[in-house]
């Protein structure tokens, strides 16, 4: 029995780490846009599945003008603090999810 927990909590533990390597937590440091996108820079760098990335910049597609424009209104108002959910493609990390921090 006690074999069988072990294997169930080791199994677990390294289902969470791989979970954890397309978002990170942090403070919203540095935002700039381009016509293609609004990128933003978190004060503690980016998520594992994004290193390498050009000085830690991340994009949120243009497209997706709910998210840039909570983004946008959460940089003016001083609530800085987020989670972000990223993929790489043709080596720049987006941002699909960002997930504001409302106890700031």
């Amino acid at each position: 029995m006690k074999k069988v927990f072990l294997l169930v909590l080791f199994s677990l533990y390294s289902t969470a780490n791989l979970a954890a390597s397309h978002y990170l937590s942090g403070n919203i440091k540095n935002i700039a846009t381009s016509g293609s996108a609004l990128s933003i820079m978190l004060h503690n760098g980016v998520p594992d599945n994004c290193q390498g990335v050009p000085f830690g910049w991340m994009r949120i597609k243009k497209d997706d003008t709910p998210m840039v424009s909570m983004a946008l209104a959460m940089w003016l108002a001083g609530k800085h603090k987020v989670t972000v959910y990223t993929k790489m493609e043709s080596g720049v990390c987006y941002i699909y999810s960002l997930d504001p921090t409302f106890d700031q």
